[in-house]
């Protein structure tokens, strides 16, 4: 008779992990139910698939590098009237990303274009997708270093794989023309490959002042809004709506 231990050695050579990690319960499972060979099979085969279908969620979840979690059904749609509950469904059927169409997200701060942009990003690496996600600062950051540190040709590297690229911030901060140029390689290296979603403060027709470069600027848009849809997201904070503090109030 084999081994308890020698059987969950075997399964461990074999990269079947759920199952050596959950042997006695489904040897145990088998003897009070009785299955068929046929069905103990199926049973240790959807167990291992299943587990692994997790595993690899998980991994690219963690990979995206998001900031924080976010999940289309937390979106509040009534907060501000930006996009509708058909529009919010339509997106999270991610057909746009099988279309390479990229999304713009703008409006002032607090408005929600974060939470969507990840929310949708995240919706993606649940169903499959490879994800990246940066701030304009980080990306540019990368650009410029790629060739000289490890970590930023790593990142690069997973965004170029990168099915969806989610640029946060854009436009907060003015760039050097130099990062500009930049910008401008990555987004048309990308540009049918990857959808892209950017959210930004700024109107398109800002984006000059902040590359430093009018040419630049309707190079980049040319490319981005070829295939898009922009958003634009008023009305008031959500942060500043719903402002927590922490000190209690003195009454007067």
């Amino acid at each position: 008779m084999i081994d308890l231990k020698d059987m969950k050695a075997q399964a461990n050579s074999l990269s079947l992990i759920y199952t050596r990690e959950n042997m006695e319960h489904t040897l145990k499972n088998a003897e009070d139910k009785e299955p068929t060979y046929r069905e103990f099979l199926q049973t240790i085969m959807e167990s291992e698939l299943i587990f692994k279908q997790k595993r690899l969620k998980e991994k690219r979840i963690k990979e995206a590098g998001f900031p924080y979690v976010k999940r289309i059904e937390e979106y509040e749609v009534g907060f501000q009237n930006a996009i509708t509950e058909r529009q919010l469904k339509q997106l999270a059927e991610l057909t746009w990303i099988e279309g390479l169409y990229n999304l713009i997200l703008a409006g002032p701060p607090g408005v929600g274009k974060t939470h969507l942009s990840i929310a949708l990003a995240y919706r993606a690496c649940e169903e499959g997708y490879r994800v990246s996600y940066a701030t304009m600062s980080t990306l540019i950051q990368c650009l410029r270093t790629e060739a000289i540190d490890r970590r930023s040709k790593s990142k690069m590297n997973r965004i170029r794989k990168s099915s969806v690229l989610v640029i946060d911030e854009v436009g907060y901060l003015p760039i050097e023309k130099m990062d500009g140029n930049l910008f401008f390689q990555l987004i048309s290296e990308l540009q049918e490959q990857t959808s892209i979603i950017i959210t930004t403060n700024k109107g398109f027709e800002d984006w000059a002042e902040f590359l430093n470069d009018p040419a630049l600027a309707t190079a980049i848009l040319d490319r981005l809004t070829f295939r898009c849809d922009k958003i634009l997201m008023n009305g008031k904070s959500y942060r500043l709506e719903h402002h927590k503090s922490f000190l209690v109030k003195e009454d007067n």
